[in-house]
């Protein structure tokens, strides 16, 4: 029966624990969106002072015998825009472009930033990394050196 009261008549019973919680779960509501907020804000590159708004973007890494291929798909960027470089023992990839148009008495300007960060495997061959941007794909080569390729060993039977 209990179900049946329109929410307002609820209230109205309730009316000197209503008023006292709203504003709690008011402030709790905003505190948890405000600790979202920057959650998100500082995931961007830890070699950053300050971290970028990211773009999510579509990114597959393929660990082969030979070589680490990484494949981002960053669509309308340009070569020039990416910035590939070996951090400790991670690989950081950054892109940024920025769009800017003037049209009559308007304005309009778009800024897109790019960041994801790769844990590489200690001893990969950092100076032999290739790095090249097709259709919209930035495919990066890390070569393994021989310790990180690793020794394949037979399972024998007894």
């Amino acid at each position: 029966m209990a179900s049946l009261i329109p929410w307002k008549r609820r209230s109205e019973e309730r009316s000197g624990t209503a008023i006292s919680e709203r504003p709690h779960d008011l402030l709790a509501q905003m505190r948890q969106e405000l600790d979202s907020l920057f959650d998100r804000f500082f995931t961007g590159c830890p070699t950053l002072a300050g971290s970028w708004p990211l773009t999510d973007w579509g990114f597959d890494v393929e660990d082969a015998e030979k070589e680490i291929v990484v494949h981002a798909e960053a669509p309308g960027f340009e070569p020039d825009d990416f910035d590939v470089e070996i951090a400790g023992d991670n690989l950081v990839l950054k892109a940024e472009r920025k769009e800017e148009d003037k049209r009559g008495n308007g304005y309009r300007f778009h800024q897109e930033r790019l960041c994801r960060t790769l844990a590489l495997p200690h001893g990969v061959e950092a100076d032999k990394i290739d790095a090249r941007y097709h259709n919209g794909v930035l495919e990066i080569r890390v070569p393994k050196s021989e310790e990180v390729k690793g020794k394949r060993i037979a399972v024998k039977s007894t």
